[in-house]
C-alpha cells in the first residue's frame, strides 16, 4: 500500500463513495478492499489503517454502515457527501480552449448575509479556479464553466444566488486579456 496520510485516505473513501454511491467492502475479507486503486493491503496494519478510516468516517457521520451476512455496506450521509465534494472542490480546474472564442463568461453571485460563509467560499473557489475578479462579487474569464459554477453553487447550498452571463463586449478588459495571455 502506498504511504498515506489519515487525511489521504480519508479524501479518497469519500471521493470513491461519492462516485460508487453504495460500496461494500467485506472489511473481513482480505482482498475486497482491493477495489480501492490504492488501497491494495499488503499485511494485516494497512488493512486495520483502511478499516479505522471507515470507523472515523462512521464516527463522525460522514458514511452509514450497514452489515449484512458478514459483509459490511458503507453509504455516504448527507453529510459526507458534502465533504466528498469539498474535496473534489480542491482539485477542479476550468479548462482552457486551444482557440479563444471571443466571449467572456461573467460570473455575478449576490449571497444573501445569512449564508456569508457560503459567499467567502464562493470567493475564494472562483480565484482558485482561475476567475480574475473584475467586481467585487463579479468575476470573469474566457472560458466556458457552467458545469464548474453549477458544481461550486450546490457545494454551498447557493446556486440560485449565482448567475453566469455570456457576453461579446465587455468594458475594460485589455488587462484581463494580459491575464489569460490573450493578446
Amino acid at each position: 500500500m502506498e504511504k498515506q496520510t489519515r487525511n489521504e485516505r480519508t479524501e479518497m473513501i469519500l471521493n470513491i463513495l461519492l462516485g460508487v454511491g453504495l460500496l461494500t467492502t467485506a472489511i473481513v475479507a482480505p482482498n475486497a478492499v482491493q477495489l480501492f486503486k490504492y488501497f491494495t493491503p499488503k499485511n494485516n496494519r494497512d488493512r486495520w489503517k483502511i478499516k479505522q478510516s471507515f470507523v472515523r468516517l462512521e464516527k463522525n457521520g460522514f458514511v452509514k454502515k450497514k452489515t449484512t451476512k458478514g459483509e459490511e455496506y458503507y453509504s455516504l450521509t448527507l453529510l459526507g457527501s458534502k465533504r466528498a465534494k469539498r474535496y473534489q472542490l480542491d482539485s477542479m480546474k476550468i479548462a482552457s480552449q486551444k482557440k479563444w472564442d471571443g466571449l467572456w463568461r461573467l460570473v455575478m453571485f449576490d449571497v444573501p448575509e445569512e449564508k456569508k460563509m457560503a459567499r467567502r467560499g464562493i470567493n475564494l473557489v472562483l480565484k482558485k479556479l482561475g476567475c480574475v475578479q473584475y467586481q467585487k462579487s463579479v468575476f470573469i474569464t474566457p472560458y466556458p464553466c457552467i458545469k464548474e459554477i453549477d458544481f461550486v453553487g450546490e457545494c454551498f447550498d447557493a446556486r440560485k444566488h449565482i448567475r453566469v452571463i455570456t457576453a461579446q463586449n465587455v468594458e475594460g478588459v485589455e488587462q484581463i486579456k494580459k491575464v489569460f495571455k490573450l493578446c
